[in-house]
Order: structure tokens, then C-alpha cells, then sequence
């Protein structure tokens, strides 16, 4: 196939046809964009220019070599029947906070709702065998942070993610997935969650990636996601995250991008909170008791508005117990609620942790419990 460059065909089909290159990746998009008028004129570039603009030798040839192989119209066509739009850097719809991180992503593959990308977003990331725990808490501040009015970004894997993406669903809330992968239905991983993805589009949220159509998603590629969505993200929530937990990525990503992190603090008898704990204990991230304490970042915390945010549950055993420590003013004692209430009393103890959590009680000293 012969190179010619291509009239009734815009720029950023050019842009896609060179990210589908093998090698090129966000720096080398920045080394064209910044040495040729237009990613067209690249497309016809010989091997001498490109090495010029700071490939190597070897890569130039490679893409040359590639090149004969591409039709960047057909290319071109599959971002369009996949619904999905591409976004450089230099269009004005490119989220800002993107644009200010160390080594941004040069183009974005989107579907669904761009002018979500720039609106107010908390990251929720997590273990992929996320214990009941770490369920609960995922639940309680996706669905509190979401009904603020705040979007949630997390990156539609198993556990912690699909919860993340699921209450934030449950509560109305439009939701960002940030995908290590093409944004396209036949790429979508793990293909048990394309009928999330589907409400999640269905619902004004976005699907996003910087990997162009068709990309099967490796282990390579989970570390740049990871990257997106501290990135996105005003703040990232770390639900649980072991000693070499992939989760730990975003929480580095989010510290070097001056972003803020919060952490769920866990057992320290847990191996599944063993690295969300480290983080703790290092000054990384500040523990999250409640939504508040990520709220008050966008002032939507009453301390800022006077707002009176009534209480959510999580479980009936939230909503009794609640319940039944609000009938005593100047508090109740555990050992007079075990006695009082029908849970056993693993669960009270577990369902007032939660309770702590979400801002709803208080312990005021010698396990003594009172509404806040």
C-alpha cells in the first residue's frame, strides 16, 4: 500500500492510525505533534524526519514499515462504530487535571459523557477480593460521595471497582470507568462486566482509555490505567490494598500528582489491608472515617454549607441500630446494646465500625455511643 495522505480525512484519524502502532505510545505523539504542522504531514513523514522529531532509528523503520500495512480511513471507521470519540490533548474538551499531571496521556478514547471528564471526581480503587468490610465501606462512600453530587472514577475491575461503579449507579450518580484496554464492547474486560458498562453509558456516565479500539488489555497496561485515575481524580479513596497490590500504583500516582489520598484503614491482622495500612503509617494518605472527610475537599461538607445530610444505610442492621442509639442522648453503652438488641454481637461490633464510618455515631470514650 502506497502512503499518500488522505484530504476528506481529519487529523485525528491520523492520530489514531499512529497510536495503533506498536511503540508509539503518549511521548511519541508528543514528538510528532510538536515537530509536524499536522499528524497528516507525519503520516507521509519519511524515515529521516522521523528520526529527526527523536525516534530512534529502529522505531522509524517501524513505523514506516507499518504505515504500508494501515489504512487510517478504515482505522478510523472502527473508533466511529464504536461509538467512542478521540480527544487529544489540545482540544479544549481534554479534561484540565489530565493536562497538569506528569507524562499526560496525549489522546483519550471516550464513550458516553466528555464534559464528565472535567467535572468534580473522587477515585475509589481497591482489592479485587475485597472482603465484606471492605464491601460495606465501598458501598457507604460511593453512595454518599455520589449523592453530593460528585462523580465517581474507578476502573470496572472485580471487587472494589464494580462495587464502586454499582452504588454509585444505585444512587443516580453518573460514574467514570477507566479501562486498561479498547473502549469498545469486544474489548471490554472482564466481559462479565460489558452489561456494566453498558448501564454505565446508559446512565450519562463515561468509559474512557487511552488505548485505541481493539486493544485486549495485559498486564502492562493495568499500571498507565492506574495512572488515568489518580490523574482524573481531585482525590482517590483506597478501600484495601495487600503488600504488592496493583491498588498501590494509583495511591503512588495520586501522591506525585499532589492529589490527596485517603485510606479505609483496616485489621492489622488483615493481609488484605496490610499495604492500604502501610500507606497510613508513612503519611501517604490520611484515613477516611466518613464521606465528610472527602467532601469537605469540594466544600459540600456541612461545616461549609450548613447542609444537613441525612443518614444513609448500607443494611437494616445500620438503619436499627442507628435507630436504637438515637432513642439515648447522652449515649449508650455497648454492653447495654448487646443486651438490648436482637443482632448478635459480632454484628453489632461490625455494624458500628460502618456506622463510624459514615459520620453517623460517635464513640465519646469507654465504648459509649452516641448520633452525631
Amino acid at each position: 500500500m502506497s502512503i499518500s495522505r488522505t484530504p476528506s480525512l481529519s487529523d485525528h484519524s491520523y492520530v489514531n492510525a499512529f497510536n495503533v502502532i506498536p511503540g508509539i505510545g503518549a511521548q511519541k505523539l508528543f514528538l510528532l505533534s510538536n515537530y509536524f504542522d499536522s499528524f497528516a504531514d507525519a503520516w507521509i513523514a519519511p524515515v529521516d524526519q522521523l528520526i529527526e522529531t527523536g525516534f530512534s532509528p529502529k522505531l522509524a523503520d517501524s513505523v514506516v514499515a507499518y504505515r504500508s500495512q494501515i489504512d487510517p480511513s478504515a482505522t478510523w471507521q472502527r473508533v466511529a462504530q464504536s461509538d467512542a470519540q478521540l480527544l487529544t490533548v489540545k482540544d479544549p474538551r481534554f479534561p484540565v487535571r489530565l493536562r497538569e499531571i506528569d507524562h499526560p496521556p496525549f489522546c483519550l478514547y471516550v464513550r458516553g459523557n466528555i464534559d464528565l471528564l472535567s467535572s468534580p471526581s473522587v477515585a475509589i480503587v481497591g482489592s479485587r477480593k475485597v472482603s465484606e468490610y471492605g464491601t460495606r465501606a465501598t458501598t457507604l462512600l460511593a453512595g454518599e460521595i455520589t449523592r453530593s453530587g460528585i462523580t465517581i472514577v474507578s476502573g470496572l475491575a472485580l471487587g472494589t471497582d464494580a462495587l464502586a461503579h454499582r452504588a454509585t449507579l444505585e444512587n443516580n450518580g453518573p460514574t467514570i470507568a477507566v479501562i486498561a484496554g479498547g473502549v469498545d464492547d469486544d474489548a471490554i474486560a472482564p466481559r462479565s462486566h460489558l452489561s456494566l458498562a453498558r448501564k454505565i453509558l446508559a446512565r450519562g456516565g463515561a468509559i474512557i482509555s487511552e488505548y485505541p479500539i481493539g486493544t485486549t488489555p495485559s498486564r502492562g497496561t493495568f499500571p498507565a490505567r492506574n495512572r488515568l485515575m489518580a490523574g482524573l481524580s481531585v482525590a482517590t479513596i483506597i478501600i484495601e490494598a495487600a503488600k504488592d497490590s496493583g491498588t498501590l500504583i494509583t495511591a503512588a500516582h495520586a501522591s506525585q500528582f499532589q492529589r490527596k489520598v485517603f485510606v479505609v484503614p483496616g485489621s492489622i491482622f488483615a493481609t488484605h489491608a496490610y499495604g492500604s495500612n502501610h500507606l497510613l503509617r508513612n503519611n501517604i494518605a490520611k484515613p477516611v472515617l466518613c464521606a465528610n472527610d472527602v467532601l469537605c475537599l469540594f466544600h459540600k461538607n456541612k461545616k461549609y454549607t450548613g447542609e444537613n445530610i441525612s443518614p444513609t444505610f448500607s443494611s437494616t442492621e445500620e438503619k436499627d441500630l442507628y435507630e436504637h442509639i438515637k432513642k439515648y442522648p447522652d449515649g449508650i453503652q455497648i454492653n447495654r446494646l448487646i443486651k438490648e438488641s436482637p443482632l448478635d454481637t459480632i454484628t453489632i461490633s461490625s455494624t458500628l465500625t460502618m456506622l463510624e464510618i459514615g459520620g453517623t455515631i460517635k464513640n465519646i470514650g469507654n465504648q459509649t455511643y452516641v448520633v452525631t
